[in-house]
């Protein structure tokens, strides 16, 4: 019986390409454009070396020789949205020239966190990144914190132990937007809900802040002007077509997302009405695509969409993981647009 053919190794290739194994290294890593300079002659032939010899890169060995993965995750609530994916392509940017690679982990639910939970638990990556509202329990992210895995959690009210939480004030932007409708004479506005603040026992922020800026100005909730819609374009334009199509329909329209918010201006329109004149629209995001839209999107957001500051906290403290607990602040504002 033939003896398995041994797999090439870095050394192999160094020799093969006439060059040093850490130089070999630098051009597999992509990392060797500052620090560690190459010539592209010398990448080249690297790189042609490694194709001719069918090298590939043993990541668990390499892992467990240099202590890290050179990985970091976002982990977020599907379904995806322009806020996530922005912080997604920026952390992918920074973590290229750090010889980083971004995974990413979308927890549903409390109930499927497991999966997520274990990738950050056994350390397949070295830090992540938590977007706002997650489904996982406040208890495993301080578990996480404890254990050492470098954290940056997108927070209102986590307290920063061991971790950094960036700050946002969701609850008192989304009631600031509620009010602003009110203070323009609204009184039937209505809710276009994530899924999950609508199901048993679900809840957010964005929803109790609404139920708050009604009562603070005695406007009683009419439960059959909340709706679920927020989360995919489809839902959120026949949802609105159904409250356009009330008896009593509402005047404004409150939504979870911009994406949600767009398509209940576009329902709008199709329904014969003027916005914002017939029906004023808010949406949470403060995406570019708001933006672009015509009449503008009044929307609920950070003021730019930069996470330089969650992302160089996070390789700070994967660099030095005794970092005590920092808040970071990136407050969320109303955007006042044509919307309104």
């Amino acid at each position: 019986m033939p003896e398995p053919t041994r797999r090439p190794t870095q050394r192999d290739v160094a020799e093969r390409a006439g060059v040093s194994a850490a130089t070999v290294s630098y051009v597999l890593s992509g990392r060797q454009g500052r620090t560690n300079p190459v010539s592209e002659e010398t990448r080249r032939r690297v790189l042609s070396v490694v194709a001719e010899l069918g090298y590939q890169t043993n990541h668990a060995a390499r892992s467990l020789r240099r202590d890290r993965t050179d990985l970091v995750c976002v982990v977020y609530r599907p379904p995806s949205n322009p806020w996530v994916e922005e912080l997604i392509e920026q952390l992918h940017d920074s973590a290229v020239d750090r010889g980083y690679s971004v995974v990413t982990a979308p927890v549903a639910s409390r109930d499927r966190a497991d999966t997520a939970l274990r990738v950050l638990r056994e350390r397949f990556v070295d830090g992540a990144i938590i977007a706002p509202d997650p489904a996982i329990d406040a208890h495993d992210i301080r578990a996480l914190a404890s254990g050492g895995l470098p954290l940056v959690v997108f927070d209102d009210v986590l307290a920063a132990r061991r971790l950094d939480v960036v700050r946002l004030a969701q609850a008192s932007a989304c009631r600031s937007a509620v009010s602003h409708l009110i203070e323009r004479g609204h009184r039937r506005i209505a809710y276009l809900a994530h899924d999950e603040e609508l199901a048993p026992g679900g809840d957010g922020v964005k929803y109790a802040a609404y139920r708050q800026a009604l009562a603070e100005h005695d406007i009683p909730l009419d439960p059959a002007l909340v709706v679920p819609g927020a989360d995919f374009r489809p839902e959120a334009y026949a949802q609105a077509q159904k409250l356009l199509r009330q008896s009593l329909p509402p005047t404004a329209v409150f939504c979870a997302s911009d994406r949600g918010a767009i398509n209940a201006v576009w329902a709008a329109k199709d329904a014969g009405l003027q916005v914002p004149q017939d029906l004023a629209v808010i949406g949470v995001g403060n995406t570019r695509e708001g933006e672009s839209v015509q009449p503008a999107l009044t929307t609920v957001g950070a003021e730019r969409t930069d996470f330089t500051d969650a992302i160089d906290a996070l390789w700070e403290r994967i660099g030095t993981p005794a970092l005590p607990g920092r808040e970071l602040l990136q407050p969320w504002r109303l955007v006042p647009r044509e919307s309104v």
